[in-house]
């Protein structure tokens, strides 16, 4: 049953988690931007630039699902307080560290906080609303979850133009503080009345699966498909990720019913997330390094250069759910999806760009648009 909440008390509520899951995607985001000069300042090596980055994804994706079911059993608000909490510190470690390895383990405490954040944010969305207002609370969300990650890149882009690369972590801190605060003043106190047994076996596997399947296609990248290291985490990634499903098709109380993947409508709609989401972030990866260290633009530049983005994706996001409902759910997502590949394909043909702008350094540890994979 949603908790019965005021009109006003709902849209605190949504704002709060709406600025939380801003704090998630900006941490993923954010960082491309300050690549460039984390590496001049620590001298971190092409394969610790990496894991700087895809720590974070790793542990965030890895305990995803164990962190959403431990917040449906044990509290919400609990679970989100907590990873806002471990969240916030861990970028508090990061901001006075210079180490590369010691960044990297920030970065992976920043992403089991992450991963306690934002799975429990939209439960707190389903539980608060009401069915007829859920579909436009869970569009903004959605609309934040994209939006959010440019808005952190514009953040940063501000901060690294006049602070040190650790300010970045300064901006992770101070919205964590932020949606703590809210957290404890506005988010409602909720969990399952019946919750069943918690699923460790599947937490277990879920974590090994997913965390061995991004190890594979990270280091499948700088080591080659090829390589042992990288071939034995895909088969790991195999192995346990069809024990998971085997394990959630026997057990009675499962992390995720896979069951409900033989419905069209859910499966389909999982592919499309998982497609957006891939094509969404996949670019902000790129094209930040292309426009910093192909067309010479300082982290601002770069980030002004897709501030327009959030601008038409947020309202974009309120309005699926009325367009959804007049022309029907798969033809207003077709044509997202088909939006999305129009606008990836797009290109600019010619040159790195106009004489007098900043050449990429050479010698630099993160030369290269493709350097950081």
């Amino acid at each position: 049953m949603p908790a019965q909440l005021s009109p006003a008390r709902r849209r605190a509520v949504l704002a709060v988690v709406a600025l939380a899951l801003m704090m998630v995607v900006s941490a993923v985001s954010g960082l491309n931007v300050a690549l460039p000069d984390l590496a001049r300042a620590t001298g971190a090596s092409q394969t610790q630039l990496t894991w700087i980055v895809d720590a974070y994804t790793v542990m965030f994706a890895g305990l995803l699902l164990c962190a959403g079911a431990l917040g449906d059993r044990y509290g919400r608000k609990g679970i989100l307080v907590a990873g806002l909490v471990l969240f916030g510190a861990a970028a508090g470690w990061a901001f006075t560290i210079d180490s590369p390895e010691m960044l990297i383990a920030a970065r992976v405490l920043m992403g089991a906080g992450a991963a306690a954040v934002m799975p429990t944010t939209l439960s707190v969305i389903t539980t608060s609303f009401p069915p007829e207002e859920r579909g436009r609370a869970v569009a903004v969300w959605v609309g934040v979850a994209g939006g959010g990650a440019v808005i952190g890149l514009f953040g940063s882009g501000i901060l690294l133009q006049f602070f040190a690369w650790n300010s970045f972590f300064a901006l992770n801190v101070t919205l964590a503080v932020l949606a703590l605060v809210g957290t404890i003043a506005v988010i409602p106190t909720s969990r399952d009345a019946a919750p069943g047994r918690l699923d460790v076996p599947g937490a277990l596997l879920s974590l090994v699966g997913v965390a061995s399947l991004v190890f594979a296609i990270i280091e499948g990248a700088d080591r080659g498909w090829t390589s042992a290291a990288t071939l034995a985490a895909a088969a790991l990634a195999l192995v346990t990720l069809v024990g998971f499903v085997l394990r959630e098709l026997h057990t009675p109380a499962p992390l995720l019913d896979v069951r409900l993947f033989r419905l069209r409508g859910f499966s389909a709609g999982s592919l499309s997330v998982t497609a957006q989401f891939f094509a969404a972030f996949g670019f902000f990866f790129v094209v930040l390094q292309y426009l910093q260290f192909v067309v010479g633009r300082s982290p601002l530049e770069a980030a002004l250069t897709l501030l327009p983005l959030p601008f038409l994706l947020l309202p974009s996001a309120r309005l699926a759910p009325r367009l959804a409902e007049r022309f029907g759910t798969n033809r207003v997502d077709a044509a997202g999806l088909l939006s999305i590949a129009a606008g990836t394909l797009t290109k600019r043909t010619g040159a790195a760009g106009p004489a007098g702008r900043r050449a990429p350094d050479p010698g630099g540890p993160a030369s290269g648009c493709g350097g950081i994979s």
